[in-house]
């Protein structure tokens, strides 16, 4: 599927237009929207990833509420097996992946808007010197 035919996607913030007829503000626009959203997509991988010790933790505490003694190292492998730490685990790899998506998304909308600035200035020294 060619990106200039893309229509927009309400959840994925596509150009309503086709990316070659976008002007500079409609690109400015759409970068900053998906810069925002990445923003926020960061904040929350960053959460989850300061959350890790602390449901780590808990989980190691709730496991030696059991009874029975167990080593530290033992108690610590038996925490990240314990299904709430690998669903975690995988909430920070998914929340990563899509920060990415977004963060290459952002650099490509503004390295779009450069290219376009670029020709829009060569177009007018062309304009000036006919």
């Amino acid at each position: 599927m060619s990106d200039e035919n893309i229509q927009k996607n309400f959840s994925s913030n596509q150009p309503v237009t086709p990316i070659k007829e976008m002007g500079l503000e409609e690109i400015i626009q759409l970068a900053n929207k998906i810069g925002l959203e990445y923003v926020e997509k960061r904040k929350e991988a960053e959460r989850l990833e300061l959350l890790r010790t602390s449901i780590r933790a808990k989980i190691m505490n709730r496991i030696e509420l059991t009874g029975e003694k167990i080593p530290e190292a033992r108690l610590k492998r038996l925490a990240e097996a314990d299904m709430e730490y690998i669903e975690l685990l995988e909430k920070i790899v998914n929340s990563r992946a899509e920060t990415e998506k977004l963060r290459i998304r952002y650099e490509s909308y503004k390295s779009l808007f450069d290219a376009r600035r670029t020709m829009i200035s060569y177009k007018k020294i062309e304009l000036k010197t006919l």
